[in-house]
């Protein structure tokens, strides 16, 4: 392929990678940049999740790829929260089919492919998700649910939808995650200041799983 063919193939893309964004940032962090810096033409911002922790890069997706290279340009060397990011062309990220239904994303978990990869890690970047890690390894949802509900959160019913995080292939670990489907944002962020930085069933293990919890956004 020569380098005019090459320029031409970029030229054509309609995303954006921007690599070294700071893993607290969120969608409207990185639209402040894309205002302070007059970025044009861009319909959509995801943040790139491995197993529903930020991995610090985000996707923009353009609205046309003759806005692609002049973007590039204003956002070399502009900062989102305090660190420098760099900007690249990027190929479409791979799309999760969005879970629909109770009964979709149960079945979803039974196939393993709630896996949290992904822009926003396949779920609605709604606020109405929460993902706790640092459980022990067979904590099973109906124990979670009865370690959640010791800190007073009294909006957990038998409709209370978590599900278990499945490791990468070939991967071992001493802890696990899971998702926690919640009924509003304010009801996830009232999760994560409960239980964030608590211990699981303390009574039985000690202070051996330090939960972490995050909203997923």
């Amino acid at each position: 392929m020569s380098r005019a063919t090459r320029a031409a193939s970029a030229d054509a893309k309609r995303h954006i990678v921007i690599v070294n964004v700071p893993r607290t940032a969120l969608a409207a962090d990185i639209r402040r940049t894309l205002r302070q810096e007059r970025v044009i033409g861009v319909d959509d911002i995801h943040i790139d999740l491995y197993r529903f922790a930020p991995n610090r890069r985000a996707y923009l997706t353009l609205s046309h790829p003759d806005f692609l290279q002049k973007n590039i340009a204003k956002l070399e060397k502009s900062s989102v929260g305090g660190f420098l990011v760099n900007a690249y062309p990027a190929d479409p990220p791979a799309v999760i089919p969005e879970l629909r239904g109770v009964k979709g994303r149960q079945l979803a978990a039974k196939r393993g492919a709630i896996t949290g990869t992904g822009p926003s890690g396949g779920v609605p970047s709604n606020g109405k998700h929460v993902c706790i890690s640092g459980l022990p390894p067979k904590a099973s949802p109906e124990s979670i649910k009865e370690y959640l509900q010791k800190f007073g959160l009294s909006k957990l019913d038998d409709k209370t939808e978590i599900y278990q995080i499945p490791l990468p292939d070939n991967a071992f670990s001493l802890y696990s995650r899971h998702l926690l489907r919640t009924q509003s944002v304010s009801d996830s962020y009232h999760v994560v200041r409960r239980i964030h930085m608590s211990h699981f069933q303390p009574e039985v293990f000690g202070k051996k799983f330090q939960v972490h919890a995050c909203v997923v956004r």
